[in-house]
Protein backbone atom coordinates (compact mmCIF):
# COMPACT_ATOMS: atom_id res chain seq x y z
CA UNK A 1 0.00 0.00 0.00
CA UNK A 2 1.21 3.33 -0.82
CA UNK A 3 1.65 5.48 2.37
CA UNK A 4 -1.29 8.88 2.34
CA UNK A 5 -0.27 11.78 2.56
CA UNK A 6 -1.62 14.43 5.19
CA UNK A 7 -1.76 17.54 4.11
CA UNK A 8 -0.69 20.58 6.79
CA UNK A 9 -3.47 21.94 9.00
CA UNK A 10 -4.19 26.01 8.85
CA UNK A 11 -4.03 28.06 11.71
CA UNK A 12 -7.19 29.45 12.22
CA UNK A 13 -7.62 33.21 12.58
CA UNK A 14 -8.93 32.52 15.96
CA UNK A 15 -5.88 30.84 16.90
CA UNK A 16 -3.93 33.59 15.53
CA UNK A 17 -5.68 36.18 17.72
CA UNK A 18 -5.54 34.16 20.71
CA UNK A 19 -2.05 33.81 20.77
CA UNK A 20 -1.04 37.39 20.13
CA UNK A 21 -3.88 38.14 22.80
CA UNK A 22 -1.84 36.43 25.34
CA UNK A 23 1.88 36.99 23.80
CA UNK A 24 0.26 40.93 24.47
CA UNK A 25 -1.07 40.18 28.04
CA UNK A 26 2.15 38.58 29.40
CA UNK A 27 4.48 41.16 27.77
CA UNK A 28 1.89 43.87 29.85
CA UNK A 29 2.25 41.88 33.04
CA UNK A 30 6.18 41.70 32.66
CA UNK A 31 6.02 46.18 32.21
CA UNK A 32 3.08 46.86 34.61
CA UNK A 33 4.48 44.33 37.67
CA UNK A 34 6.47 46.85 39.59
CA UNK A 35 4.16 49.53 39.17
CA UNK A 36 1.35 46.72 40.89
CA UNK A 37 3.77 45.67 43.12
CA UNK A 38 4.66 48.99 44.42
CA UNK A 39 0.47 49.65 44.89
CA UNK A 40 0.17 46.70 46.81
CA UNK A 41 2.72 47.28 48.70
CA UNK A 42 1.21 51.30 48.85
CA UNK A 43 -2.13 50.01 49.70
CA UNK A 44 -1.11 47.61 52.61
CA UNK A 45 0.77 50.58 54.06
CA UNK A 46 -2.06 52.31 54.54
CA UNK A 47 -4.24 49.66 55.66
CA UNK A 48 -1.89 48.92 58.13
CA UNK A 49 -1.68 53.10 59.26
CA UNK A 50 -5.22 53.06 58.97
CA UNK A 51 -5.83 50.34 61.42
CA UNK A 52 -3.40 51.80 63.49
CA UNK A 53 -4.87 55.06 63.72
CA UNK A 54 -8.44 53.49 64.57
CA UNK A 55 -6.73 51.88 67.54
CA UNK A 56 -4.23 53.67 69.12
CA UNK A 57 -4.80 55.23 72.47
CA UNK A 58 -2.80 58.09 70.73
CA UNK A 59 -5.83 59.26 68.59
CA UNK A 60 -8.03 59.35 71.69
CA UNK A 61 -9.79 62.40 71.75
CA UNK A 62 -8.22 64.13 75.55
CA UNK A 63 -9.20 68.02 74.79
CA UNK A 64 -12.32 70.13 73.27
CA UNK A 65 -11.06 73.66 72.63
CA UNK A 66 -13.52 76.53 71.73
CA UNK A 67 -12.55 79.59 70.95
CA UNK A 68 -14.66 83.06 70.84
CA UNK A 69 -16.85 81.84 73.80
CA UNK A 70 -14.82 82.83 77.36
CA UNK A 71 -13.90 80.20 79.36
CA UNK A 72 -15.16 77.23 79.97
CA UNK A 73 -13.93 73.98 81.98
CA UNK A 74 -12.87 70.88 79.89
CA UNK A 75 -16.10 69.62 81.03
CA UNK A 76 -18.16 72.09 79.46
CA UNK A 77 -16.11 71.82 76.73
CA UNK A 78 -17.31 68.25 75.87
CA UNK A 79 -20.69 68.77 77.28
CA UNK A 80 -21.36 71.85 74.42
CA UNK A 81 -19.93 69.37 71.81
CA UNK A 82 -21.51 66.30 72.96
CA UNK A 83 -18.49 64.97 72.74
CA UNK A 84 -16.80 62.17 75.34
CA UNK A 85 -13.28 61.96 76.30
CA UNK A 86 -11.66 58.91 74.63
CA UNK A 87 -13.66 58.67 71.42
CA UNK A 88 -11.23 58.15 68.36
CA UNK A 89 -10.55 61.42 66.57
CA UNK A 90 -10.31 60.15 63.46
CA UNK A 91 -13.74 58.77 63.19
CA UNK A 92 -15.41 61.49 64.71
CA UNK A 93 -18.31 62.59 62.35
CA UNK A 94 -17.40 66.93 63.02
CA UNK A 95 -20.07 67.30 60.50
CA UNK A 96 -23.06 66.00 62.53
CA UNK A 97 -20.78 68.15 65.51
CA UNK A 98 -21.16 70.97 63.75
CA UNK A 99 -25.00 70.73 62.87
CA UNK A 100 -25.53 69.89 66.39
CA UNK A 101 -24.02 73.13 67.83
CA UNK A 102 -26.14 75.26 65.09
CA UNK A 103 -29.10 73.73 65.67
CA UNK A 104 -29.31 74.03 70.13
CA UNK A 105 -27.17 77.53 69.92
CA UNK A 106 -28.46 80.13 66.91
CA UNK A 107 -27.07 82.77 68.27
CA UNK A 108 -23.73 81.79 66.46
CA UNK A 109 -24.13 82.97 62.91
CA UNK A 110 -20.87 80.59 61.56
CA UNK A 111 -19.54 77.03 63.48
CA UNK A 112 -16.75 75.57 61.98
CA UNK A 113 -15.64 72.06 63.65
CA UNK A 114 -11.91 70.57 63.00
CA UNK A 115 -9.93 68.51 64.12
CA UNK A 116 -6.31 68.36 65.04
CA UNK A 117 -3.93 65.29 65.50
CA UNK A 118 -3.28 63.17 67.41
CA UNK A 119 -5.84 64.20 70.09
CA UNK A 120 -7.95 67.11 69.78
CA UNK A 121 -11.05 69.01 68.58
CA UNK A 122 -10.85 72.84 68.04
CA UNK A 123 -14.50 74.52 67.47
CA UNK A 124 -14.49 78.58 66.04
CA UNK A 125 -17.67 80.24 66.71
CA UNK A 126 -18.35 83.64 65.51
CA UNK A 127 -21.32 85.36 67.26
CA UNK A 128 -24.38 86.89 65.50
CA UNK A 129 -24.22 90.65 66.33
CA UNK A 130 -27.10 93.01 67.82
CA UNK A 131 -27.88 95.69 65.27
CA UNK A 132 -31.60 96.52 66.80
CA UNK A 133 -34.47 95.50 69.52
CA UNK A 134 -37.51 95.04 68.97
CA UNK A 135 -39.95 96.15 71.81
CA UNK A 136 -42.57 93.27 72.79
CA UNK A 137 -44.34 94.57 75.65
CA UNK A 138 -43.19 94.02 78.37
CA UNK A 139 -39.64 92.95 76.87
CA UNK A 140 -37.48 94.31 74.60
CA UNK A 141 -35.50 91.60 72.30
CA UNK A 142 -32.23 91.96 70.56
CA UNK A 143 -32.02 90.68 66.51
CA UNK A 144 -29.17 90.53 64.34
CA UNK A 145 -29.31 92.31 60.69
CA UNK A 146 -31.29 88.83 59.59
CA UNK A 147 -33.87 89.52 62.02
CA UNK A 148 -33.23 86.32 64.05
CA UNK A 149 -33.59 86.47 67.90
CA UNK A 150 -30.65 86.67 70.33
CA UNK A 151 -30.06 85.49 73.75
CA UNK A 152 -31.27 87.84 76.73
CA UNK A 153 -34.01 89.85 76.51
CA UNK A 154 -34.93 92.90 79.01
CA UNK A 155 -37.49 95.06 80.58
CA UNK A 156 -35.60 98.23 80.17
CA UNK A 157 -34.40 98.89 76.55
CA UNK A 158 -30.54 97.77 75.64
CA UNK A 159 -28.28 101.22 75.14
CA UNK A 160 -27.32 102.03 71.31
CA UNK A 161 -30.00 100.25 69.71
CA UNK A 162 -32.08 101.60 67.56
CA UNK A 163 -36.22 100.24 68.78
CA UNK A 164 -38.70 99.01 66.66
CA UNK A 165 -42.41 99.19 68.04
CA UNK A 166 -45.27 97.83 67.07
CA UNK A 167 -44.08 94.78 65.51
CA UNK A 168 -46.13 91.72 65.89
CA UNK A 169 -45.35 88.64 67.55
CA UNK A 170 -43.68 85.50 65.75
CA UNK A 171 -45.81 82.96 64.93
CA UNK A 172 -42.71 80.30 66.40
CA UNK A 173 -42.90 82.96 69.80
CA UNK A 174 -40.11 84.89 71.22
CA UNK A 175 -37.41 81.73 71.01
CA UNK A 176 -33.78 82.11 70.90
CA UNK A 177 -33.17 81.44 66.61
CA UNK A 178 -36.25 82.27 65.73
CA UNK A 179 -36.56 84.20 62.35
CA UNK A 180 -39.17 87.11 62.08
CA UNK A 181 -40.80 87.21 59.05
CA UNK A 182 -43.41 89.97 59.65
CA UNK A 183 -42.46 92.15 56.30
CA UNK A 184 -42.88 95.72 58.66
CA UNK A 185 -40.57 94.64 60.74
CA UNK A 186 -38.20 93.70 57.53
CA UNK A 187 -39.23 97.36 56.35
CA UNK A 188 -37.76 98.92 59.71
CA UNK A 189 -34.74 96.98 59.57
CA UNK A 190 -33.67 98.09 56.17
CA UNK A 191 -34.23 101.82 57.11
CA UNK A 192 -32.42 101.70 60.36
CA UNK A 193 -29.40 99.87 58.00
CA UNK A 194 -29.78 102.85 55.37
CA UNK A 195 -29.62 105.23 57.63
CA UNK A 196 -26.52 104.00 59.11
CA UNK A 197 -24.62 103.51 56.18
CA UNK A 198 -25.74 107.16 54.39
CA UNK A 199 -24.73 108.97 57.94
CA UNK A 200 -28.32 110.75 57.18
CA UNK A 201 -28.79 111.92 60.48
CA UNK A 202 -25.44 112.82 60.97
CA UNK A 203 -24.93 113.55 65.04
CA UNK A 204 -27.95 112.67 65.96
CA UNK A 205 -29.15 109.19 67.22
CA UNK A 206 -32.16 106.79 66.04
CA UNK A 207 -33.93 106.25 68.97
CA UNK A 208 -37.03 104.07 67.59
CA UNK A 209 -38.99 103.36 64.33
CA UNK A 210 -42.72 102.57 64.78
CA UNK A 211 -44.40 100.59 62.65
CA UNK A 212 -47.51 100.30 64.38
CA UNK A 213 -49.95 102.14 61.95
CA UNK A 214 -47.98 100.29 58.78
CA UNK A 215 -48.69 103.05 56.46
CA UNK A 216 -47.76 105.70 58.59
CA UNK A 217 -43.76 104.63 59.72
CA UNK A 218 -42.42 107.24 62.29
CA UNK A 219 -38.71 107.79 63.01
CA UNK A 220 -37.67 108.89 66.48
CA UNK A 221 -34.61 110.87 66.40
CA UNK A 222 -32.65 111.80 69.85
CA UNK A 223 -35.75 110.24 71.65
CA UNK A 224 -38.39 112.30 70.92
CA UNK A 225 -38.38 114.29 67.93
CA UNK A 226 -40.64 112.51 65.50
CA UNK A 227 -39.78 112.53 62.13
CA UNK A 228 -42.91 111.28 60.04
CA UNK A 229 -42.05 109.56 56.50
CA UNK A 230 -45.11 107.49 55.83
CA UNK A 231 -44.83 104.47 53.84
CA UNK A 232 -43.86 104.84 50.43
CA UNK A 233 -41.50 106.50 48.37
CA UNK A 234 -39.26 106.35 51.62
CA UNK A 235 -35.79 107.06 49.16
CA UNK A 236 -37.29 110.40 48.43
CA UNK A 237 -38.52 111.21 51.12
CA UNK A 238 -35.20 110.54 53.20
CA UNK A 239 -33.31 112.79 50.37
CA UNK A 240 -35.66 115.43 51.08
CA UNK A 241 -35.13 114.81 54.67
CA UNK A 242 -31.56 115.07 54.27
CA UNK A 243 -31.65 118.58 52.40
CA UNK A 244 -33.75 119.75 55.35
CA UNK A 245 -31.27 118.99 58.08
CA UNK A 246 -28.92 121.32 55.99
CA UNK A 247 -31.07 124.12 56.97
CA UNK A 248 -32.29 123.58 60.10
CA UNK A 249 -30.83 122.26 63.46
CA UNK A 250 -32.35 119.38 65.19
CA UNK A 251 -32.93 120.75 68.28
CA UNK A 252 -35.26 118.58 70.57
CA UNK A 253 -36.20 121.86 72.80
CA UNK A 254 -37.74 123.69 69.67
CA UNK A 255 -38.75 121.22 67.57
CA UNK A 256 -41.46 118.17 68.09
CA UNK A 257 -41.42 116.76 64.51
CA UNK A 258 -40.74 116.68 61.17
CA UNK A 259 -43.52 115.42 58.25
CA UNK A 260 -41.97 114.56 55.10
CA UNK A 261 -45.96 112.90 54.32
CA UNK A 262 -46.94 116.10 51.74
CA UNK A 263 -45.55 118.47 49.16
CA UNK A 264 -43.98 120.62 51.36
CA UNK A 265 -41.95 119.78 54.40
CA UNK A 266 -43.91 120.64 57.88
CA UNK A 267 -41.59 121.55 60.46
CA UNK A 268 -43.79 121.42 63.95
CA UNK A 269 -42.61 123.62 66.90
CA UNK A 270 -42.67 122.55 70.37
Amino acid sequence: MKPIKMKPRKRSVNSRLSVKLVAGLQKFLITAAPYIISLVVIGVFFGGVIAYALNSSAFALQEVQILNIGTLTPDQSFKFCELTPGENVITLDLVNVQQMIKRKHPEFKEVLVRRVLPNRVEVLLKRRTPVAQVVYSPRYVQIDKDLVILPGSSPIPFKNLAIIQGALVPNEGLFVGVSIQDPNTKKAMKLTELIKQSNLLRNHHLTKIDIGDPKNLVLFVDSDIEIRIGNSHLIERFKILDQTLKTIVLDRSKIRYIDLRFDDVVVGPR
